[in-house]
């Protein structure tokens, strides 16, 4: 079973969620806090208006039974897992059962770290990473394969951090350039949004900028989020990192559950 945890990061922020996702995690104790890209990928996704019909979306047929998975139900992940592994027999280039997979993979290296199958781990984060990328290849332009690997990548990385920080970094910056992408994307809609797709999507930047230690680039996202959602807990917690950038208060899954 999956458990909770927070860790104190070094920038003051703090990865909420099932420790085994972060590999190398330190952990201070047990919290029902939620797991951050669990939320952030499935109502960005719900959301971001994908032009492909519901019943077609793939992330409609998977992500409910992986999300109960990575909370510890092992038929719904073993179901999730069939689900991908059929769709890719029947169409290896299927760019979203590729990263799915990918993030699927994070977390069974996460759950070996845990176990200090440290071979295991590594391994099984080459395959999710190899997934990740050969699923870009395909489809290098589709919100439906950036959201997950980049909700994937960054508290993955955030764990790997203390450990191998160039590793870290690198995960990040793939990480923010793909989130980047969305906003970019949805610029001519932005405001149609909802202030929770436009917050997590503004958070994640700024979380991601301020992991790197670039205090200049989270700043610009961080004042965005004060200007454009005034009034929520984003734009409270955004003046609080602008103020002091290692304030534990967190700027994303403000409202997931």
């Amino acid at each position: 079973m999956a458990r909770d945890a927070v860790r104190r990061e070094g920038d003051g922020s703090e990865y909420c969620g099932d420790v085994s996702m972060s590999p190398f995690v330190e952990i201070v104790g047990p919290t029902p806090l939620r797991w951050g890209w669990k939320g952030l990928t499935f109502l960005l996704l719900c959301s971001l208006g994908l032009a492909v019909p519901a019943q077609q979306r793939f992330d409609f047929k998977v992500r409910e039974d992986m999300f109960a998975g990575f909370d510890g139900d092992q038929e719904a992940f073993d179901r999730a897992m069939k689900l991908i592994a059929d769709t890719l027999a029947a169409d290896p280039d299927h760019a979203e059962a590729l990263v799915w997979r990918g993030d699927a993979r994070l977390f069974l290296s996460g759950q070996a770290f845990q176990r200090r199958a440290i071979g295991e781990g590594q391994a099984l984060a080459v395959q999710g990473m190899a997934d990740m990328e050969r699923a870009i290849s395909l489809a290098p332009a589709s919100i439906a394969v950036l959201i997950p690997r980049a909700t994937g990548l960054m508290p993955f990385a955030r764990g790997m951090r203390p450990f191998n920080r160039p590793e870290a970094d690198r995960l990040t910056k793939i990480a923010i350039g793909d989130f980047e992408f969305v906003v970019a994307a949805n610029t001519p809609r932005w405001s149609a949004l909802s202030e929770h797709d436009r917050g997590e999507l503004l958070g994640a930047l700024a979380d991601g900028w301020l992991q790197l230690g670039d205090v200049t680039k989270a700043n610009v996202y961080l004042d965005r989020m004060n200007a454009e959602l005034q009034g929520t807990l984003y734009a409270r917690n955004a003046a609080q990192r602008r103020a002091d950038p290692a304030a534990r208060v967190p700027l994303t899954c403000l409202g997931c559950h």
